[in-house]
C-alpha cells in the first residue's frame, strides 16, 4: 500500500484508491509516518494524539486506536515493539520518501536531468506537508523539514531551467514564487538572472533595487555579497550563462576545534587585519550567517573588509551539533578561551545579544588573551536585566514546546512590526540554527547569566553600542554594563532595533573598526 503526507495525510490501497480515515486514525497514522521505521513510545503517541485532554485510560485508548488502524489498513506493517509501536514502510510507499530520493538524485545530475527529476518530485505535492496537522506536535518537525526541502527544490528546479536555456518557461512561476517568498535570496538571485537572460536588463536592475530596499526596511540587512555580485555583473553585461553553485561557506575557512572540556565546535575565519572573534548570540549558525540570512550578517560582512573575523557555533548549534548537557556560562567561556588561545596573540572580542557575560568573564579571568572588547546590544547581569522571571519562564517554555510560534515571536522582538514574510525569515534563521531543546536551554541560561562581579576586573578598553528602544535586551542592560567597566565608552543608538540596522551600518562599522585599530 501507499501513504501520502505531501498534503493531507492519506492512505491508498494497492489499486490506488484512497482509504477513508477517521480523525484519530489520521492523527495516529501521521505520528507514525513522521517517525517511519522508528519505535514511537506509547506514552508519546498518546500525548501527541490527545495533548492536554487525555482520556481516562490513555494506554487502553491508544491500544484501541492502534487496533482500529490495523483493521482499516490490513496491509500496513504496523508492529508492536516495546515500549511502543513502529510503522515500517518500503522505499516507495510514502510520497515524502520518494520526494527526498528524487531531490537527492537531482543534486548529482546534470542540469537537464535535474530539471526532469525535480519536476517529478514537485509534482508529488498536493498541499502543505501533513496539512491540518503541521501545526501540532504530531508531525511539526517533519512538516517543517519537508516544507523547507520543497522550497529548496523549487529553487533548484528554476536553476536547472535557467542553465538549460528555459528561462521563459521558468519566469512566470519564479515570479510568483518570489512574490510569495520575497526574502529568499537564492530565488531573488535566480529571478534577476532569469530576467537578464530574457533581455529584460532594466527589470532585473529594478528588481535588485526593490529587494535591497525591502531587505533594509524589514530586516535591517544589506544584500549578501553573492547577490551584489549578480547585480554588478548585470550592470556590466557580464553575466555567465550558467548559475554558479556557490557553497554555503564560500570565502570562509571552516575547521573544527576541540575545547578543554572535550566539546568539538565549528570555527570559520575570513578577512585580514586586527583579529576579531565574533561570539555567537543566543543561537546562530556559521552557514546561516555566511548565507546573509542572520540579523548579524550585514555587519559581519562589512567587518571582514577591515578585520580578520573568526566565527564559531556554540556546541549544539549550527555546524557544532551534539547533545548538550551544560548550557551554563562556564562552558561558554571554555569554548571562547579555546579560540582565543589558538589565535596566539591577544584578540578583540565582538559580543552581541546574549554573548556579553561570556566576553566579560574571559576578559576578567584571562586578560592576557583579550586586547579590546566591543559590546553590541548586550548586558552583564541577566537577572538585573530581565526582571520578569515569570515572563522569562514562559518564553523558555514556549520555545521548548512551540519552537515555531516562539521563534516568530522573537522575530517580532528583533524587528518590531515586521511583515509576515520578514517574521517567517527570522523564525527560519532561528530554527535552522538550533533545535527547540537546545534553543530553550541556552535561552534559560542567558536569563540566569550574571557576570557583574567580574566587571571591575576587566582591564581591556571597551566600546558599548546599544539601541535605546531595544526590546530584546533593554537599553538599561547596556548602560549598566558600560558603567561597571573601568574603561568603557557607551554609544547610544536611536531606534527600536536589537542589532545594527542597515541605515546605521556605516556609523557602527566605523566605530568598531576605529576602536579595534587602537
Amino acid at each position: 500500500m501507499r501513504f501520502g503526507v505531501l498534503g493531507a495525510v492519506r492512505a491508498y490501497a494497492a489499486d490506488g484508491s484512497p482509504i477513508p480515515l477517521g480523525d484519530r486514525q489520521r492523527a495516529l497514522l501521521a505520528a507514525l509516518l513522521a517517525r517511519s521505521g522508528r519505535i514511537v513510545p506509547a506514552d508519546l503517541l498518546a500525548e501527541l494524539i490527545w495533548g492536554e485532554a487525555p482520556p481516562a485510560d490513555p494506554a487502553a485508548a491508544l491500544h484501541s486506536q492502534v487496533s482500529r488502524l490495523r483493521r482499516t489498513l490490513p496491509d500496513a506493517r504496523l508492529e508492536t515493539e516495546p515500549p511502543g509501536y513502529v510503522l515500517r514502510t518500503g522505499p516507495d510507499e510514502v510520497d515524502a520518501g520518494r520526494f527526498d530520493r528524487l531531490v537527492e538524485a537531482a543534486a548529482g545530475a546534470g542540469a537537464a536531468e535535474a530539471a526532469g527529476l525535480l519536476d517529478e518530485a514537485l509534482a508529488l505535492w498536493r498541499g502543505p506537508a501533513y496539512a491540518g496537522l503541521a501545526d501540532t506536535e504530531i508531525a511539526r518537525l517533519e512538516a517543517i523539514r519537508l516544507g523547507e526541502a520543497r522550497l529548496h527544490a523549487t529553487e533548484q528546479w528554476h536553476r536547472a531551467l535557467l542553465d538549460t536555456g528555459q528561462a521563459a518557461r521558468s519566469l512566470p512561476r519564479l515570479e510568483a514564487f518570489v512574490a510569495e517568498h520575497p526574502l529568499r535570496e537564492t530565488a531573488r538571485d535566480l529571478l534577476l538572472r532569469t530576467l537578464y537572460a530574457l533581455g529584460r536588463h532594466a527589470d532585473a536592475l529594478d528588481g535588485y533595487r526593490r529587494y535591497a530596499e525591502q531587505l533594509a526596511d524589514e530586516l535591517g540587512l544589506e544584500p549578501s555579497a553573492a547577490i551584489r555580485e549578480t547585480h554588478l555583473r548585470i550592470l556590466r553585461h557580464d553575466m555567465p550563462r550558467e548559475v554558479p553553485q556557490v557553497p554555503p561557506l564560500a570565502g570562509l575557512q571552516a575547521r573544527y576545534l576541540t575545547t578543554g572540556d572535550g566539546r568539538t565546535i565549528a570555527v570559520a575565519g575570513i578577512g585580514s587585519g586586527p583579529p576579531l572573534i565574533a561570539l555567537p548570540g543566543w543561537v546562530s549558525a556559521i552557514d546561516v550567517v555566511a548565507a546573509g540570512r542572520d540579523p548579524r550578517s550585514s555587519l559581519l560582512q562589512r567587518l571582514v573588509a577591515r578585520c580578520a573575523v573568526t566565527l564559531y557555533d556554540r556546541y549544539g548549534t549550527g555546524l557544532s551539533r551534539g547533545p548538550v548537557t551544560d548550557f551554563g556560562l562556564e562552558a561558554a567561556v571554555t569554548e571562547l578561551r579555546a579560540l582565543a588561545e589558538r589565535a596566539g596573540v591577544p584578540v578583540n572580542l565582538l559580543a552581541m545579544s546574549e554573548a556579553g557575560p561570556v566576553a566579560i568573564v574571559l576578559a576578567a579571568t584571562h586578560p592576557e588573551l583579550v586586547d579590546r572588547l566591543v559590546f553590541v546590544g548586550t548586558y552583564a547581569d541577566g537577572p538585573a536585566t530581565f526582571r520578569r522571571p515569570d515572563l522569562n519562564a514562559a518564553l523558555v517554555a514556549m520555545v521548548r514546546t512551540h519552537w515555531g510560534l516562539g521563534s516568530k515571536m522573537f522575530a517580532d522582538l528583533y524587528r518590531p512590526g515586521v511583515t509576515d514574510a520578514a517574521a517567517q525569515h527570522l523564525a527560519e534563521v532561528l530554527r535552522d540554527s538550533a533545535d527547540r531543546d537546545v534553543a530553550a536551554g541556552y535561552l534559560e541560561a542567558a536569563y540566569r547569566a550574571d557576570a557583574a562581579a567580574f566587571l571591575p576586573r576587566v582591564t581591556a578598553p571597551a566600546l558599548v553600542l546599544h539601541y535605546r528602544g531595544d526590546r530584546v535586551i533593554p537599553f538599561d542592560g547596556g548602560r549598566r554594563l558600560a558603567a561597571g567597566l573601568p574603561n568603557a565608552r557607551l554609544v547610544a543608538l536611536e531606534g527600536r532595533f536589537h542589532l545594527p540596522d542597515a541605515a546605521d551600518l556605516d556609523r557602527v562599522v566605523d566605530l568598531i573598526t576605529d576602536f579595534v585599530a587602537g
